[in-house]
């Protein structure tokens, strides 16, 4: 067996592999935080408890009004610490401020 072959399963492993029983998942259920593994409701997107930016429903992250967080998160920051940050240079603000526009550009561009 090759290397790249050493995860593959045979037939009749694979066949035995699709049968999933979900007797094993109560009624009840609900689906975890991945960062704190608080129980949350299925309707929530973002745990309110560790303010995590992972969605809980990993089925539904290709939501981009879910996942608009962490896309502008680093952008929010860079704009937080260019107006408010005290001991920032002039250089370093307006380098945060030509990144900023940067990612206005391009997001208009994309």
């Amino acid at each position: 067996m090759t290397e790249q072959d050493h995860n593959n399963l045979s037939a009749g492993e694979a066949e035995k592999a699709k049968q999933v029983d979900d007797d094993f998942i109560p009624d009840d259920a609900l689906p975890l935080c991945p960062n704190c593994l608080k129980a949350c409701h299925p309707l929530q997107n973002y745990c309110d408890v560790c303010d995590s930016n992972e969605v809980i429903n990993p089925l539904a992250s290709y939501m981009p009004f879910v996942r608009i967080r962490f896309n502008i998160g680093m952008v929010a920051k860079t704009w937080q610490k260019m107006l408010y940050d005290q001991k920032a240079s002039i250089t370093f603000r307006l380098a945060c401020l030509i990144m900023v526009i940067l990612w206005f550009v391009l997001g208009l561009v994309c």
